[in-house]
């Protein structure tokens, strides 16, 4: 070894020892680490229950909180065919149980019995369904005891089959200590006594005589009739007591107590019948004559509603049907107060007067309307005549909308109001017959000598052409003054009835073949026609024309087209 290394070993020693040492802890650690995982379990079932339940608790409960708050879904899940039976399961059962209890009520809510009940519950303040639960629910008697009053001996005891047997001598001595503290502590006198205690399910009645006691556990609601049952089996056993004092099993043995818990039972129940019957024989007949009162006021009520909505029905029929009202609200209170409102147009037929004429037993019905404007045929009438101020020899009517008038008037009338007729509000159409008072000849004629004049003037105006149907020369003046001339032959042919028949010609020169010229004057006459609808001349007119074929030439050079005009009879 070198002087280096000695020193080395002389400086060093120590701490080489302790690294070695701790390098060995670590791998003694590292293996504990590594074989932890397979000792575990074991290591958990040898541990103390208590003390690892405590350190656990805390880290579970979080791990399962984080588990539950970031797999919500999946935890969900995982719990859904658990739950799920579970929650159907509480439902049905809490469903059946209100079934049950609705049944019972309803069963008991109109009946005789019921009724009595709902008097009882009235009288005493208790609410009735607790009523319902006292009188109708089930009770039964599981054990009686027969204790001698003085010494705590137990001198008979019975109880209902199938149950086990109780420690009467153990029960016997409770309830004599229990009596013996009651007297001695509550009653001032010492005449107090325990008379009722619930011990569990149990409900337990202790009834007191001078020699013995009654004590009965009870499960249920039991009835007053059955203290009387116990009261009278207590004056019975006394009565065979009277004159020797029984002490022991064996002289209580030839007792005849009565205290068979299914005759206790049996013997309550009749009694209660016997009360329920005697109750009811003698109380039938007020009962029946306060029915009777109920019914012939129920009947009577119904009977005066019956005739308040009766006429109130009549009403609200002839409201839906008077012409030019809508009916928005009706609100009635029978024989009390009424109210109607609605929509009313201001050229209907008032309302208020076939309200006020309603029998309505003296009440008043309040009628409040607001306007707007009907399309019910009469009030359109109405509103024809008032606004077109039609005098008595013109008569109106109007269905769905279509507004007819006829008669005669004056023809200023005539003129004021054709027209004015189709803008009326609610009005569809208008068939217009009405005549002026006078025959009209003279206008007629005028008419007649017009259309002769506009004939005349169709002979001199004509459309020329230059070159051919398509040449620049045509004249627009002259197409506008004879599509105005024909509006006015067409309105003056249909108001008096003055037959007209119009030819549209064209014209060509005596150059060309003669089924040439034929095709060119039938295409100028079609040409001036087309041109003259374009500007507004009446189409019916138009369609009605003859074409070319009846053209007489003008002259040789003439090319171009032209009207003919050719004016009927002016009628009588």
């Amino acid at each position: 070894m070198s002087d280096l290394e000695r020193l080395k070993h002389l400086l060093l020693a120590d701490e080489r020892e302790a690294l070695l040492l701790a390098e060995q802890r670590i791998a003694a650690l590292e293996q504990t680490h590594r074989e932890l995982a397979t000792r575990l379990p074991s290591l958990v079932r040898a541990a103390p229950q208590e003390p690892m339940t405590r350190a656990l608790a805390s880290p579970v409960a979080a791990a399962l909180g984080n588990a539950v708050h970031e797999n919500r879904a999946s935890i969900i899940d995982a719990l859904f065919p658990v739950i799920g039976p579970i929650i159907r399961k509480a439902i049905a059962e809490a469903l059946r149980g209100l079934m049950r209890d609705m049944n019972q009520v309803f069963e008991h809510g109109f009946s005789p019995r019921g009724i009595r009940w709902r008097i009882e519950a009235w009288r005493s303040g208790v609410p009735f369904a607790q009523v319902v639960l006292k009188h109708s629910l089930n009770y039964r008697i599981d054990h009686v005891f027969l204790i001698e009053r003085d010494s705590g001996l137990v001198l008979h005891r019975a109880s209902s089959p199938g149950l086990p047997e109780l420690d009467a001598d153990a029960i016997a001595g409770m309830l004599t200590a229990i009596g013996q503290f009651v007297r001695d502590s509550v009653g001032p006198e010492g005449d107090e006594s325990l008379e009722a205690a619930r011990v569990g399910e149990h409900l337990l009645w202790v009834l007191d005589g001078p020699r013995a006691s009654i004590a009965s556990f009870i499960q249920g609601v039991p009835p007053d009739t059955l203290r009387v049952i116990l009261s009278d089996r207590l004056e019975q056993i006394h009565a065979q007591m009277a004159g020797d004092r029984l002490q022991g099993e064996e002289q209580a043995g030839a007792l005849q107590t009565g205290l068979d818990p299914l005759e206790l039972v049996a013997a309550s129940a009749a009694l209660s019948d016997r009360r329920e019957s005697a109750t009811s024989k003698s109380s039938r007949w007020p009962v029946l004559l306060i029915l009777i009162l109920v019914l012939a006021a129920l009947t009577w009520h119904f009977v005066r509603v019956e005739r308040w909505n009766t006429r109130v029905d009549a009403l609200r029929a002839a409201l839906a049907s008077h012409a030019g009202f809508l009916l928005t609200d009706l609100e009635s209170k029978p024989w009390r107060s009424l109210s109607i409102d609605g929509l009313l147009d201001p050229d209907a037929v008032a309302v208020a007067p076939m309200v006020e004429a309603a029998d309505l037993g003296g009440v008043r019905a309040q009628l409040r309307t607001l306007g707007f404007v009907s399309t019910d045929d009469p009030v359109l009438v109405r509103r024809a005549r008032r606004l077109l101020a039609a005098p008595a020899t013109v008569t109106l009517d109007a269905r769905n909308g279509a507004l007819r008038v006829q008669g005669t008037a004056e023809p200023a009338w005539i003129d004021a109001n054709q027209a004015r007729a189709g803008w009326l509000a609610g009005v569809r159409s208008v068939d217009w017959q009405v005549r002026p008072v006078d025959d009209g000849s003279a206008r007629r004629n005028a008419a007649h000598a017009e259309l002769t004049g506009l004939a005349a003037r169709f002979e001199h105006d004509h459309v020329s052409f230059a070159h051919d149907v398509d040449s620049d020369a045509v004249s627009a003046k002259v197409l506008d003054q004879l599509a105005a001339s024909l509006v006015r032959v067409a309105a003056l042919s249909v108001e008096f009835g003055i037959p007209v028949k119009l030819g549209i010609e064209g014209h060509t020169d005596s150059v060309g073949s003669s089924e040439t010229n034929r095709k060119l004057r039938l295409a100028r006459a079609v040409w001036l026609r087309d041109k003259l609808r374009d500007r507004g001349a009446p189409a019916g007119l138009l369609q009605q024309a003859d074409l070319g074929e009846i053209a007489v030439e003008k002259d040789s050079t003439f090319r171009g087209a032209s009207l003919r005009l050719t004016v009927g009879a002016s009628g009588p």
